[in-house]
């Protein structure tokens, strides 16, 4: 998942505006993936067409949820709510692993003076110097632009971190304050399509007849 994380944290935050379809691509020490990205308004969804068996991610009504199927029932968690046990558990463990790919402060963020072109749109280089939740400081070259397609689409992955971590990224605010979106992030995340085509409504709805966290828990045998 950490791969999908580093994605999930390095978005800006501003106003959702329009529909798209995106591919991404992410990649860290666990390997790559592609993500199939859908939005329309407030409401987001994330695919991996590598990892069916994962399910799909979905900010819904300003609430971020995981689809995913387990042992044939179809299950619903709620972002939030898992955190919130997480915390009241003590997952010092998962936290940690999340702290390295999270920002505590960005450091510095300047314009080099080149451009790359990334999913046919030509951006600027920036390199970014930022420290992670863990203390570890952070040298990268970003692409960004001022496209408002690409500021719309971080925008709402800003909105589905947040129901992550419970709390705005750094990175992300930086972005917002100078009107810029995220086209790559060094070698870790890039866009490789951008589309305007709207995706359909059914492509938003949590399914029916779901299991939730607490329903699990109580399906669960007793120790």
């Amino acid at each position: 998942m950490r791969h999908l994380l580093t994605g999930l944290l390095l978005a800006a935050s501003l106003p959702v505006l329009a529909d798209g379809q995106a591919t991404l691509e992410t990649r860290s020490d666990q390997g790559s993936a592609t993500m199939e990205v859908s939005w329309a308004g407030d409401d987001l969804r994330m695919d991996f067409p590598q990892q069916a068996q994962a399910g799909f991610m979905l900010l819904k009504d300003g609430k971020g949820y995981m689809v995913s199927q387990m042992q044939g029932q179809t299950m619903v968690m709620d972002m939030a709510r898992l955190r919130e046990m997480a915390e009241s558990m003590g997952g010092d463990q998962a936290s940690a692993g999340i702290a390295s790919q999270q920002a505590s402060a960005v450091d510095a963020l300047e314009a080099t003076g080149e451009t790359e072109t990334i999913a046919g749109l030509e951006g600027e280089v920036y390199r970014l110097q930022w420290t992670d939740k863990a203390g570890t400081a952070h040298d990268d070259d970003l692409v960004l632009s001022e496209n408002p397609q690409v500021r719309e689409l971080m925008a709402a992955f800003h909105a589905y971190q947040q129901s992550m971590t419970g709390e705005p990224d750094p990175i992300a605010t930086t972005l917002e304050e100078r009107g810029l979106g995220m086209l790559r992030f060094g070698e870790r995340f890039r866009i490789a399509e951008l589309s305007d085509e709207s995706p359909a409504a059914s492509t938003f709805t949590l399914p029916e007849d779901a299991m939730n966290l607490e329903d699990m828990m109580r399906s669960a045998p007793s120790q």
